[in-house]
């Protein structure tokens, strides 16, 4: 299992290389594992911008602007798509990178609930202005099992949301090879136009012009009220 997340880690950053760009992570329920492996490989000082371990919900909030609705039960809370893509946004906004991944899970022995058992995980990345989101489970695996499952799973995502976003650059008009999802944030944070229980998310993020202002006081300033998504 060890083997096959060095494996995808020396997949992605050879694409990362290959269009000079940078990647930066914020991990929760792999405690950075993704950013160690990352950084495993020679020379990752010219592609690895930065990672976070944000493993409560102030933490996601603090450092990365996670909105706070988006903590609230339902079909949201603390392991779910909304707080997956928002640590995302947060950390390629605060890093600069060109590349975040970000991911939220239960890695176990506790910490079920209803509807969301151990084993359950949310990866997001972000790459360029396209992001990408998805659920997975893996099931009551043991614990440090989960915890390299979940960073095989968002190394994956990670590639595939490089060649996606890639491709899509080369497409005019782009082809629509998967079903359109449109979204609007608010000022809370919210993605109210996306299924929630929806396996998958993805679409294109637009950054709003108070950006470069508002880096100089997160502490202030809840990230999600600075982007619109779009189709």
């Amino acid at each position: 299992m060890v083997e096959q997340a060095a494996a995808l880690a020396s997949r992605l950053t050879h694409r990362l290389r290959k269009l000079g760009w940078t990647i930066s992570t914020a991990e929760s329920c792999t405690g950075g594992l993704i950013a160690s492996i990352l950084t495993d490989i020679s020379g990752a000082s010219s592609w690895f911008k930065q990672g976070w371990i944000v493993y409560s919900n102030e933490s996601k909030i603090r450092e990365l602007g996670v909105g706070r609705s988006a903590f609230d039960k339902g079909d949201s809370g603390a392991v779910s798509h909304k707080v997956a893509v928002q640590m995302a946004r947060g950390a390629r906004y605060k890093s600069g990178s060109d590349v975040a991944i970000a991911i939220t899970g239960i890695a176990g022995p506790g910490g079920s609930e209803k509807g969301k058992e151990v084993g359950r995980v949310h990866a997001a990345v972000i790459a360029g202005d396209y992001f990408l989101v998805r659920r997975m489970d893996f099931g009551e695996n043991d614990r440090l099992d989960n915890k390299r499952s979940f960073t095989s799973f968002a190394l994956r995502l990670a590639i595939e949301a490089l060649d996606r976003a890639k491709a899509d650059e080369k497409e005019a008009p782009p082809t629509p090879k998967r079903a359109p999802i449109s979204s609007k944030i608010t000022s809370e944070g919210g993605t109210e136009d996306l299924d929630p229980t929806s396996e998958e998310w993805e679409g294109v993020i637009t950054w709003g012009t108070t950006k470069s202002t508002v880096a100089q006081s997160l502490k202030d300033v809840d990230l999600a009220s600075l982007t619109d998504w779009d189709e």
